[in-house]
């Protein structure tokens, strides 16, 4: 059978996968992109989640330069500031104890927040239709083989490939990562985060909060809705324990739980959707890289959902590569180029990812000394302008 030549072949019709398919592409790139399940069908499927993805401003620019951001923002609520809120218990409810809000000083607009569908649904309609990419739902690879030219791939629909490069974007428990043989250093956090979709009394005005008490933060993020109503997407993370307890409780006990929990900050809350339970981890592979191979994304990195930190790092890998790509057009895949990619974004990634670590411990900590000590965090040390700016350049991802 003929073997048909490519410039980059992508494994995993994700998110990250989906966006490096259409960025390469739009770069002039020939891609063939699969994934193991029926991406029209998983979408389908999750209609009614409320899991959601929020992008900071440097992601949005990359979304402009490649032509997308029109099909992105229709879906998108804009986010102005990022406020974190730290809490003590008085006679069974939560006390405001200090709150710090961070927001872009060069922008009006720290980020967006879409729905993971809605923006894997506009994903995959920009792919379709791209002239440089093909794409196959429901699809493995059977066998790869590396060799000085080319990647030859095999794959379960019979159709066979030579690419100069292979990008593992598979998740993280990456075929590709496996077969190259890469390990990763994996912490399970004994936290799970549940997700779930709530209608709210108060205006959000544009502000996500990231509220602290114990276990881990209960974040509360904006979501776009047509109507007059108020509507935001919660990510609640906690102890295991506490989180297989609240799967269990009725809807009417589950909210008791989540208005205890938010603090009255954004008034009363009604449940809107099915809470959905994600086990947490961190987990970073000790290398990118191959012979004509790199890993991005979850296939790389995974850690916790603070400071909207997960899928822009994963953004920042894409920009990264595709810079080098455009750059060495003509040494595709060769190890030069490769280990001008990793080494920019291994000293990015283990910074993030420790970063976040940190943060998480600090927020889920039931110690008296340490939350004195984050709550001082937030009320005196943030207000130090060079620090809070570095802060923000941090989070954002600026270079």
């Amino acid at each position: 059978m003929k073997k048909n030549n490519i410039d980059i072949f992508i494994t995993g019709a994700g998110l990250a996968g989906l966006l490096a398919s259409i960025a390469f592409s739009r770069k002039g790139f020939s891609v063939v992109c699969i994934d193991k399940i029926d991406i029209k069908n998983h979408i389908d499927n999750n209609s009614k989640s409320f899991r959601t993805t929020a992008f900071l401003e440097p992601s949005k620019k990359f979304f402009e330069e490649i032509g997308i951001w029109t099909e992105i923002k229709k879906y998108s609520c804009p986010m102005n500031s990022l406020k974190l809120v730290d809490t003590k218990l008085f006679n069974d409810h939560l006390k405001i104890t200090a709150s710090k809000t961070f927001s872009n000083e060069s922008s009006n607009t720290l980020g967006w927040n879409i729905k993971n569908n809605d923006m894997i649904k506009a994903l995959f309609e920009v792919a379709k239709k791209e002239k440089n990419i093909s794409l196959f739902s429901n699809t493995t690879i059977e066998v790869f083989e590396i060799n000085d030219e080319f990647v030859e791939i095999s794959l379960s629909n019979k159709k066979q490939f030579n690419a100069k490069l292979i990008v593992g974007s598979d998740g993280r428990d990456s075929f590709i990562r496996n077969e190259l043989n890469i390990k990763s250093t994996t912490k399970e956090l004994g936290q799970n985060a549940l997700t779930f979709g709530i209608q709210h009394e108060k205006s959000h005005n544009n502000i996500s909060n990231e509220i602290y008490y114990s276990g881990g933060p209960f974040t509360t993020v904006p979501i776009k809705n047509n109507s007059d109503d108020n509507y935001s997407s919660v990510v609640w993370m906690d102890e295991e324990n506490a989180t297989n307890n609240l799967m269990k409780l009725d809807k009417t006990s589950f909210e008791k739980e989540i208005n205890k929990r938010s603090a009255d900050i954004l008034g009363h809350l009604k449940l809107v959707s099915e809470p959905q339970l994600w086990k947490m981890r961190t987990q970073v592979a000790k290398r990118l890289i191959s012979f004509r191979a790199v890993i991005i994304a979850e296939a790389a990195h995974v850690l916790p959902p603070i400071g909207a930190q997960g899928f822009n790092m994963s953004i920042n890998d894409i920009k990264c590569l595709l810079k080098k790509s455009i750059k060495n057009k003509y040494k595709l895949g060769e190890p030069r180029m490769l280990l001008s990619y990793e080494r920019e974004r291994l000293v990015d990634m283990n910074f993030r990812v420790s970063s976040v670590s940190l943060l998480n411990y600090f927020s889920k900590t039931d110690n008296p000394f340490l939350k004195i000590i984050r709550s001082s965090s937030i009320k005196y040390l943030f207000n130090f302008n060079p620090l809070k700016s570095t802060i923000m350049k941090l989070g954002l991802g600026s270079q």
